[in-house]
């Protein structure tokens, strides 16, 4: 079954300011620093954050996963990373990804997107990605806080 679930958020800051958190290294350690209830650490494993940077994530009172970015576009600001090993693999995915968009409305203003794409062979498994999916929106909102300030 392939599954898909997308948010979105408006934010009154540049898309250059946006992506220069999230589209970069910085967005990991962003995460980590303002919200480590939902991901306590992030670990570079190979790379620069551009495509191919492969990290180590781990999450409270979970074992860690790793993560390749697929796609990091700067022109186009889009992010696009997959879970490689561990993580919703070990729960029974067979695929896992997670784009971010940053979408420019005006010169001070835009709108992230984020969008999680799955597939599994097992309809019960749905109940893992919704509670990460509300995680990577409290994330969307923290950065709107962040960069709004």
């Amino acid at each position: 079954m392939l599954g898909k679930f997308s948010e979105q958020i408006q934010i009154n800051a540049p898309a250059s300011e946006v992506w220069n958190l999230y589209g970069t290294n910085k967005f990991p350690n962003f995460v980590v620093e303002n919200l480590p209830h939902i991901v306590e650490n992030v670990e570079l494993i190979e790379g620069n954050g551009g495509s191919g940077t492969l990290v180590k994530v781990s999450l409270p009172g979970n074992p860690p996963y790793k993560e390749k970015f697929v796609l990091v576009d700067d022109e186009k600001r889009v992010k696009e990373v997959e879970i490689v090993e561990g993580g919703f693999l070990d729960l029974g995915f067979n695929f896992y990804g997670i784009k971010f968009e940053v979408i420019e409305k005006d010169e001070n203003s835009s709108i992230i997107k984020i969008t999680i794409d799955f597939e599994t062979k097992d309809i019960e498994k749905i109940q893992f990605t919704i509670g990460n999916f509300q995680a990577l929106v409290a994330i969307l909102k923290a950065s709107k806080d962040y960069l709004e300030k």
